[in-house]
């Protein structure tokens, strides 16, 4: 029981927190690599689906108050990322460098398509998932000793 509670938290946490949950499995998970890549993979992609619809309900909310005119310095790099690298790049750099759940809702900000935003959003926690946790398997590379 006390592991399915550690993989359900784990599985929430990548939902939220991509990079917290990869980092965590990375330095103290005794399971086999594709076991923790699956747990990460599966909590980012709830996270997509959850963060999509919501991100579209709560992007409509905050353009009534011109959210996404604020002049901080995360939101124009964030803006510019979007407007250079286009969805895929926001979708690429979102569970590493900011959120999944942030990622979702800038991605519903200015693309109204769900499907493609989960698809690109769904392929980049998929990329990271198996590039992580595929060099901690296949090469025997442990990454949470280099962080």
């Amino acid at each position: 029981m006390g592991e399915f509670i550690e993989v359900f938290l784990m599985v929430l946490l990548a939902a939220v927190k991509y990079l917290f949950a990869v980092l965590a499995l990375l330095a103290h998970s005794s399971r086999v690599w594709y076991l923790d890549m699956l747990i990460v993979a599966s909590g980012g992609t709830i996270g997509v689906l959850v963060f999509t619809y919501l991100g579209a309900i709560i992007s409509t909310y905050l353009s009534k108050y011109h959210f996404f005119k604020f002049k901080f310095g995360k939101l124009k790099k964030l803006l510019h990322i979007k407007n250079t690298y286009g969805l895929i790049g926001l979708a690429l750099l979102s569970p590493i460098l900011i959120s999944i759940p942030v990622g979702c809702i800038i991605s519903a900000s200015f693309e109204h398509d769900k499907l493609k935003i989960m698809r690109y959003h769904l392929l980049a926690v998929v990329f990271w998932s198996v590039l992580l946790f595929g060099l901690k398997g296949l090469f025997h590379f442990d990454i949470s000793k280099k962080i």
